[in-house]
């Protein structure tokens, strides 16, 4: 009788071993993928296995999945002018003034916080955090900084505007809508 228990115990366990093989993975551990906080430059896209430095910006190196920010190109801008969407000009406030020796213009009603100042002027970034928010600056490298630092500061809705102002007036000629856009 203990045999036939054993027996059947031993079935059973296969059994149950064979149904749930597929069901239940394994726990082998994910392998983290790492990359630079976003500077903006072609290291952006590299990954690393683990942490540290990027060996060509040197910016700390984060979980890759902590960067959920999206890119925007200029020419889709247009879909998000409306009530709910914020641009954010990074830039120092000479540039945005335009008294800066390159002279890129800015967006009409865009709120300007030079990138040294993000960080300690989130509070005040606050009010937009329900809505789009489309970050800018001269060519789309400190821009790409901000975006990261508002969504790590629970900001969902963050848009990196690529090539930044520089690329603006060239787009602007074949796109009306940005045109009504630019100050």
């Amino acid at each position: 009788m203990r045999k036939i228990l054993a027996c059947l115990c031993i079935a059973f366990g296969i059994f149950i071993g064979c149904n749930t093989k597929n069901k239940f993975p394994k726990n082998d551990a994910v392998a983290v993928q790492y990359a630079c906080i976003p500077c903006g430059f072609d290291c952006d896209e590299a990954t690393f296995d683990k942490p540290g430095s990027c060996s060509s910006c040197k910016m700390e190196l984060v979980n890759k999945e902590s960067i959920t920010f999206k890119n925007i190109l200029i020419d889709s801008l247009c879909r998000l002018t409306d009530s709910n969407t914020i641009f954010l000009d990074v830039r120092t406030v000479e540039e945005f003034k335009g008294t800066a020796p390159d002279k890129f213009g800015a967006i009409k009603n865009a709120v300007n916080i030079p990138i040294q100042d993000v960080e300690k002027r989130k509070k005040e970034l606050d009010k937009f955090k329900n809505k789009n928010i489309v970050v800018y600056c001269s060519h789309a490298h400190r821009s790409a900084l901000a975006s990261y630092q508002l969504t790590q500061n629970g900001f969902s809705n963050v848009h990196n505007m690529l090539g930044g102002m520089s690329v603006w007036k060239e787009k602007m000629k074949a796109n009306h809508c940005l045109s009504k856009l630019f100050l």
